[in-house]
């Protein structure tokens, strides 16, 4: 049964206490910011909500606390700090802490059943392919991060077509930074060809890497045309070659005027 909590129709006031507990239900294994949406609901309904929503949050803590068990360091302490400073973990920046792949799978595990946090950095954290595939599995049923920065990993080209085969189901992430990760064509390929399905992913960063020009065609063409898409990327060596020819004539002209 599907319940839309926004309509302004809905009246939960006459409805049977089961059914409020199956609405209730719904919503906190939904492990939704319950705080928002119940604050529309009556008060028999938040009655009975609140103990299933609240059973909810600590079952997504947990996880995140078990994430930040693994990876340790100054991860873990980024991770708990946020969890202490607010009820729901939004933004979550753990860049620079050496987390492996092992502290990817162990974030991947928690990004699985979490429904509140939309920022992820990840940058320079050595997760390799492996860590990619993790996250990569996450995507698929994470329903709410919208930015994802994996800058410096070094996940290749099995990673980053792991990544693309993720985003071709995913429907919420809009910012994906795959700067600096030794992706080559075969990877820029595979990432080019989810493009082409995917409609949502509106800034994509993939410099730094040896995509070939066959690869970076395939890139550019997968967005071409979509509105305020924001791509970032090398040029090709043959299309580098040909604005070095252009330079070097532009200098050249302009010694000849001089000249004369």
């Amino acid at each position: 049964m599907l319940v839309d909590l926004n309509d302004d129709t809905l009246m939960l006031v006459n409805l049977p206490d089961d059914m409020l507990r199956a609405i209730a239900k719904q919503l906190a294994e939904s492990d939704l910011a319950s705080a928002v949406a119940l604050k529309r609901c009556s008060s028999r309904f938040k009655d009975l909500a609140t103990p299933l929503v609240a059973n909810a949050m600590e079952r997504t803590e947990e996880k995140w606390r078990d994430a930040a068990a693994e990876i340790g360091g100054r991860g873990a302490a980024t991770i708990t700090g946020g969890l202490e400073r607010s009820e729901v973990l939004t933004d979550l920046n753990l860049g620079n802490n050496q987390i492996r792949s092992e502290g990817a799978a162990a974030i991947a595990e928690a990004l699985r059943s979490n429904a509140v946090l939309n920022t992820l950095v990840l940058f320079q954290n050595v997760i390799g392919d492996k860590g990619a595939k993790a996250l990569a599995s996450a995507l698929r049923v994470n329903a709410v991060l919208t930015d994802l920065d994996l800058y410096d990993n070094n996940i290749g080209d099995e990673g980053a077509r792991a990544i693309g085969e993720a985003l071709r189901g995913n429907g919420v992430l809009t910012n994906l930074d795959l700067l600096d990760n030794n992706i080559g064509e075969e990877g820029a390929k595979a990432l080019a060809s989810a493009l082409c399905v995917n409609e949502v992913l509106k800034a994509l960063d993939i410099g730094g890497n040896d995509l070939g020009d066959e690869g970076a065609r395939a890139i550019r063409d997968a967005v071409s045309g979509r509105e305020g898409f924001e791509l970032e990327i090398e040029e090709g060596e043959e299309e580098s070659d040909a604005l070095f020819a252009l330079f070097e004539e532009g200098e050249e002209g302009e010694e000849s005027e001089e000249e004369v």
